[in-house]
């Protein structure tokens, strides 16, 4: 007899499972429209958050203004289009958050297939929507960590509160972004999500491991990117 696919009530609460249960997230991911229920959480704390953390997200663009030396006569228009920016910006994460997670996902399958895992593009997107839920958690601690420290923003690195090996190592450029970027939630949302993919698939660790790769080399690439020209990296 066919198994049967969980019910929308059930893939709700099975996506809660991201944080804890690789295996029982396997099986609510088969739900139908699974993939809504942490989009729209995910999406709400990024909104919720992203405005919260306006004024020290304008606080940099300040700073990053002034190391331009624009001119005094632009230098108003210059403010009003960063802050214009960056409140669209605020608006507009919930479809860049699905548009990345879906060429992830499509990375995730395409590499899937060359080391023998396979599995559907819909279950894989639905993973890597689930598994933001725990990216969404450092959001918000690094909204917590700025508040508590309540210092003005003058750099890219406050930005980035140290959550990975950063916080024993001292390091600086690439070095610094890379110990940053493996943050104690990157980790633990990658771990759960090969060993959800290894369970939905019924293959080994190790491939559902090597399958995942591109779910943290491309967002890691692009960091040290922005790193190289935005002075990015943490200090804590």
């Amino acid at each position: 007899m066919a198994e049967e696919n969980p019910s929308i009530g059930s893939g709700m609460v099975g996506m809660f499972n991201a944080f804890v249960d690789p295996a029982g997230l396997a099986k609510a991911v088969k739900a139908k429209l699974f993939w809504l229920w942490p989009l729209i959480i995910v999406s709400i704390i990024f909104v919720v958050f992203g405005y919260l953390m306006m004024p020290y997200t304008l606080q940099l663009g300040e700073v990053r203004l002034a190391q331009q030396n624009v001119p005094p006569e632009r230098l108003e228009n210059a403010r009003n289009m960063t802050r214009t920016i960056t409140q669209v910006f605020v608006y507009l994460v919930p479809v860049f958050i699905v548009l990345f997670t879906m060429l992830g996902a499509w990375l995730v399958a395409v590499t899937g297939s060359i080391v023998g895992l396979r599995a559907k593009f819909r279950d894989i997107f639905s993973l890597m929507m689930a598994t933001s839920l725990i990216a969404s958690l450092q959001y918000i601690a690094t909204y917590i960590v700025l508040r508590s420290k309540g210092d003005e923003i003058t750099s890219q690195e406050q930005m980035t509160p140290a959550f990975g090996l950063d916080i024993f190592i001292p390091a600086h450029g690439v070095l610094l972004t890379l110990l940053n970027f493996f943050s104690i939630f990157q980790i633990w949302s990658l771990v759960i999500l090969a060993l959800a993919l290894a369970s939905l698939t019924g293959s080994s660790k190790g491939k559902a491991f090597a399958a995942i790769t591109p779910a943290w080399l491309i967002p890691l690439i692009f960091r040290i990117i922005g790193s190289m020209f935005g002075g990015g990296g943490s200090s804590s």
